[in-house]
């Protein structure tokens, strides 16, 4: 009975490749175990599967020669594939650095740029704080002439009142006193006449 699920067949081949890997040895239940199917799936791909045990082992003086040319090869592309890694790498920190750089001078730029306007800014703050403290001065000494004029004008209300008290009452002796002498001299004339 062959296995019929290509999911399966590669599931047991991978189980049987990571076992070999890690020096465990491939039995059915451990092949079972690792790939997750049936016993009898497990049992039929190692018989099919398993390595004879009954072959040479490779040779390797005949296939150094054939192998070392494919293994030069092999070493000279990983190097090749590594450098370029590295190139690529680098390029990209390089590029990275370059922008990280690049964004600082303009933070900086920008800094300083706000640092000079926080400047400016207080040098207006303390102009205009001087200002407000000229206006308040300014505003204080109107105040203090206000009420000084305020009092003055009411100062001289209450001198034209007195004066105009005064001249009412001078109005008033002056016609008495006028009528007090125009009685005496038109007695005297009457005094004067008869006799």
């Amino acid at each position: 009975m062959a296995v019929k699920s290509t999911a399966a067949a590669s599931a047991l081949a991978d189980a049987f490749a990571s076992l070999s890997v890690e020096g465990k040895p491939v039995t059915v239940r451990s092949l079972r175990e690792r790939a997750g199917v049936s016993t009898d799936a497990a049992g039929e791909w190692l018989r099919t599967n398993r390595p004879a045990r009954d072959v040479s082992p490779v040779p390797a003086d005949v296939l150094a020669r054939v192998l070392d040319p494919l293994w030069s090869a092999a070493v000279a592309a990983a190097r090749d594939e590594h450098a370029e890694t590295d190139a690529a790498e680098r390029a990209a920190l390089v590029a990275a650095e370059a922008d990280a750089l690049t964004e600082l001078a303009a933070t900086l730029t920008r800094a300083e740029t706000a640092e000079a306007e926080i400047a400016q800014l207080r040098r207006e703050l303390a102009e205009l704080d001087t200002r407000r403290a000229a206006a308040e001065a300014a505003r204080d000494e109107h105040a203090a002439l206000t009420a000084a004029a305020t009092k003055d004008a009411a100062d001289a209300r209450a001198l034209a009142h007195s004066a105009e008290l005064l001249a009412a009452e001078a109005q008033a002796t002056a016609r008495t006193l006028r009528e007090v002498l125009d009685t005496i001299s038109k007695n005297t004339k009457d005094d004067t006449g008869k006799k």
